[in-house]
Formats: structure tokens, sequence, C-alpha cells
């Protein structure tokens, strides 16, 4: 068995993480085509590990390790893509114990396991959405089909599914009531931590085990800190960059203006829907001391940026790239560049309105109910 420690997850020596236990799954390989077997998993360190046994010969494997608690693995043979659709990936929990595990090759989702209750609850939620997920296949596949050739007919296609996705909340939140304290509970809180007030979401971090809170619930306690961030009453976070046409650019220059912050990209259809209203509000208020400062997601495409603005004549305000910086991410180093990451934006679109003093004074984050918010923010702010 070869091991190699791949990507830090978590800092060595972070209180609260449990001391090490063992685990072992062993189990039975059918397939003629995959040599090798690899299992990735979280280690009691906190560090992605990756283990591969070849599987040739006797179709017999054991693995073996230490992890801190219940961890998300992954178990993969001969892959055609790097996708998690391959049928020759699936992932699951492991957990201190001894776990066995049948898999077929071109069938790895289909993969048995026993000893890890963890994964255990989560089959069981599975068969209660799996008559949903059924009906839904068609759709699933239709939007596929549309979102290989015309990706913003997709994202219309996309409005349909707000049924689906209640109805699969519906189940989450069912067990998610009924389990507080289960590690369950905050794997799938991960899901929907975004869109949970900080108060609620809060509620729901406070009742974990400690364990869970510094291995599944890591995310939940980073995202109730981002919740903090470029909310109203908070002091605007400093920015300079470059814009659109390569001048510098700082919010400090617009110290004694009232600035929107704009947060959008080239991609997002309900941004490009939303520019001609932006550019009716820029026309009745810029005389008055309204200012607008397009900050956009398309660092990776900075060619289609531009074009997005030409095509939607909102040139007429600035713009500029968030400053994202994926290398930074990957290797887990701040980025003090990133102007979406200092007022906490995690969905396309979302506005910011600053008073003149550089107070945060509204935040908008799309939909029809949110933009009549922001009309009469504006309304209330400049008279009309």
């Amino acid at each position: 068995m070869h091991q190699l420690i791949t990507t830090c997850l978590l800092a060595i020596g972070i209180p609260g993480i449990a001391a090490a236990q063992e685990f072992t799954l062993s189990g039975t390989f059918t397939g003629s085509s995959t040599p090798y077997l690899y299992l990735r998993y979280t280690n009691d360190k906190g560090v992605w590990t990756t283990d591969s046994i070849d599987v040739s010969k006797t179709g017999r494997f054991t693995f073996r390790g230490s992890i801190a608690g219940p961890a998300q693995a992954s178990l993969t043979g001969k892959m055609a893509t790097r996708s998690m659709d391959d049928p020759n990936f699936v992932d699951f929990f492991i957990e201190p114990a001894q776990m066995t595990a049948t898999v077929k090759e071109h069938a790895f989702k289909q993969i048995h396991i026993t000893g890890s209750a963890m994964q255990a609850e989560m089959d069981a939620l599975k068969q209660r959405k799996a008559p949903l997920e059924e009906k839904w296949k068609p759709f699933f596949r239709s939007l596929d089909s549309v979102g290989k050739i015309d990706n913003f007919k997709a994202q219309e296609m996309k409005e349909g599914l707000k049924p689906y996705y209640d109805e699969m909340q519906k189940i989450d939140f069912a067990y998610i009531d009924s389990h507080p304290n289960a590690f369950l509970t905050a794997y799938l809180l991960n899901r929907y931590a975004t869109k949970l007030s900080a108060e609620k979401l809060s509620v729901y971090y406070n009742q974990l085990p400690e364990q869970a809170k510094t291995s599944f619930g890591k995310r939940l306690k980073e995202e109730l800190e981002r919740k903090k961030l470029g909310v109203e009453g908070t002091i605007a976070a400093a920015f300079s960059t470059t814009d659109i046409n390569g001048q510098p650019l700082a919010l400090s220059d617009y110290k004694g203006k009232y600035v929107l912050l704009d947060f959008w990209a080239s991609w997002c259809l309900p941004c490009r829907k939303g520019n001609p209203h932006l550019k009716e509000l820029y026309a009745r208020y810029k005389n008055k001391g309204l200012e607008i400062i397009g900050v956009s997601d398309d660092d990776s495409k900075p060619e289609a940026w531009k074009k997005a603005v030409a095509q939607d004549g909102i040139g007429m305000w600035k713009h500029v790239l968030r400053g994202l910086d994926w290398d930074k991410i990957r290797n887990n180093v701040p980025n003090e560049k990133d102007i979406s990451k200092k007022y906490g934006i995690y969905s396309l679109p979302t506005k910011i309105l600053i008073d003149p003093q550089g107070k945060v004074i509204g935040r908008y984050e799309g939909g029809d109910q949110d933009d009549d918010k922001m009309d009469a923010k504006l309304k209330s702010v400049f008279g009309q």
C-alpha cells in the first residue's frame, strides 16, 4: 500500500482536533481493467491523504489509517474523466471502525459499505430522496443538453428547479432538526449556510459537538464570520485596483459620495438582465451624487468582461475585476486584492450601497424583492 500526503486542509495542531483513531476498510473489487484502487481521506492531522492498493491479482483490498473521527472519503478506480460523475468514482464517510465495502467496476456509486454509522444515515437520507430524484431525471437530462449549447438558456431553465430544491431542503432539514448533534447535520448545513441568517446558523452551529465543529462544521464557523462582512452598519472595506481602462481606482476616491458596488459577471444571466434597470437608476441619480463601481467575477476571462460591458452599454460607470487569484486559493494564501472576499460575496448579483461617510447602508443579493428594497432606499436617500 502506497501513501501520499497531498493537500493541507487544516493546520496541524488546531485545538479541538481529536486524538488519532485507527480505521480499517476491507473488501472485494470486481473488474478486469482497474489495476489500482485509490482511497482519499482527511487523516487525523487534518491533511488530505491518498492510499493506493493493487487489486489486479486478487480483487481484495484493505486500507488502514488514522482519522480524528468521522471523515469524508472517496474511492476511485481507472477514471475516464475527472468528474465526480465518473462511474469509477464514489464519495462516502468513514469512521474509526472496522468497515467493509463491495465495489464493482463502472458502478462505484453502487458501493455497499458496512461499519460506518454516518454513511448508513446518509444512505437512509438518499433513500428518502430517491423518488424525487427519479421524478426530476428528465428535467436534468434536458438541462444538461441545453447547457452544452447555450449557458444563458440553461440558467433560465434552472429557475424551474425551485420546486425540486424546496423539496430537497425539506427532507434535509427534517433530518437536521431531529438530529441537532449529528456529524451528518454539520455536513448538510454546509449546503444551506450561505442562505441561513447569521442568527439561525449560529443556533445550529452551537448545538454541534466540538469535534463536529472542527471537522464538517469548520466551514460553518467561517460562514458565520463571512456574514459579518459588507453588511448594513459596517464600515466599507477599502480597496484599490486598476479599472477597465487601465487607470488606478480606489474606493477612497469616492469619499463624500454615495457608491453602489455592483458585484456581477459576464456569464451571470440575472446580472446581465438587471443592467437596463441599473442604467435607469444611474441616469436618475448620477447628478445627485450616486456613483457605481462594477466589480466583475471575470478575472479568468477579461475579454468576456470587456465585451459584456460594451454589449450592455454600461461603460458610463467604473468597472474593475474582483481580484480573484486561484493559485492563492489552492495554496491557502491570503489575497488582500480580492474585493469580493472583503465584502463576503457568495452569490451574483449582489449590490452594496455605501454612504458618503463610508458606511454600508444597504445590501441587496438579487431577486425582485431585493431590487425593490434597493429602489426604495435610493429614493429615500435622494428624495425621488
